[in-house]
């Protein structure tokens, strides 16, 4: 037996702060969507439990690795000394510290794939609340499907926008702790937002298939990332050069995208493929399910 559960990354097409702080965390409201570049979750029967992470990235302290956190989560939740014995192998593709949300979706795939080899019966707000305990990205993570995250981030709500991209993701390969984007903001620099108006206007307009769409979006972390990592600045105007039809940072970064049209991408990769070759760039489909 084995069970396989992909773990996309996040796009933030948009990220804007309301001016709001609860229980010491920022208030958010953001237009998230995912794409193909995907961590991957294999899960087989075995006699005792066993867990490996194959990645070309440095191993991640254990304290820090949010597989075993929602594991320790899950059996609290079922007050379970210990889960069924099984081997869970993770296949990291999405860089840490990159805005792309890797471990929050490698918590989230976590979720799903237990929720199914236990036959737990979880509904989905069952797993989002679940989630919501572990971190604020999860929520969105277990859905991976285009939505509003609000409050915190762990809000959620699911979008009809069927829209589907090419994606070029570039990673500078620098790590960026959310803390320490976080830790920048003056929440006075920002006013508060309506999730409402901003999802009809979302879901009213998807048909604009031009930068007339994108036009709406922002991400209110990249000022304060940029002055810090003036790189980022250079990606996004490489990807402008290149035609993308619309570029940003994601979360707190350092990743960026461009989206652009197909036509254009393999160009564009091709660029960053040529003159930066230890960075991370990856084309890929956003909203591809």
């Amino acid at each position: 037996m084995e069970i396989i559960e992909e773990a996309k990354s996040k796009i933030n097409l948009s990220l804007n702060l309301t001016g709001k702080k609860e229980n010491n965390f920022h208030q958010l409201l953001s237009f998230i969507c995912f794409s193909n570049f995907s961590d991957q979750l294999i899960l087989t029967k075995s006699d005792f439990f066993d867990y490996e992470t194959h990645s070309p990235f440095q191993k991640i302290p254990r304290k820090d690795d949010l597989v075993l956190k929602t594991i320790d989560i899950i059996k609290k939740y079922l007050k379970l000394t210990d889960l069924p014995p099984f081997k869970l192998v993770l296949k990291k593709n999405i860089p840490l510290g990159s805005g792309l949300g890797g471990g929050s979706a490698d918590s989230a795939a976590l979720i799903r794939l237990l929720n199914n080899f236990l036959d737990l019966k979880l509904s989905t707000q069952d797993m989002i609340n679940l989630g919501s305990e572990i971190g604020s990205d999860i929520p969105a993570c277990i859905i991976s499907k285009p939505l509003i995250a609000h409050g915190r981030g762990e809000k959620i709500i699911e979008l009809n926008y069927k829209n589907t991209y090419d994606l070029l993701i570039i990673y500078p390969q620098i790590n960026i702790s959310t803390k320490e984007i976080f830790d920048s903001i003056n929440a006075r620099d920002f006013s508060d937002k309506n999730f409402i108006e901003i999802k009809d206007w979302i879901e009213s307009n998807s048909d604009i298939n031009s930068d007339d769409f994108y036009k709406k979006f922002s991400n209110d972390l990249q000022n304060i990332a940029v002055k810090k990592y003036p790189v980022i600045s250079d990606i996004l105007d490489n990807l402008n050069k290149k035609n993308a039809i619309f570029s940003a940072m994601t979360g707190s970064g350092s990743a960026c995208f461009g989206i652009f049209n197909q036509k254009e991408i393999d160009l564009a990769a091709n660029y960053f493929e040529k003159n930066f070759s230890d960075w991370i760039i990856k084309k890929t489909k956003l909203n591809d399910f």
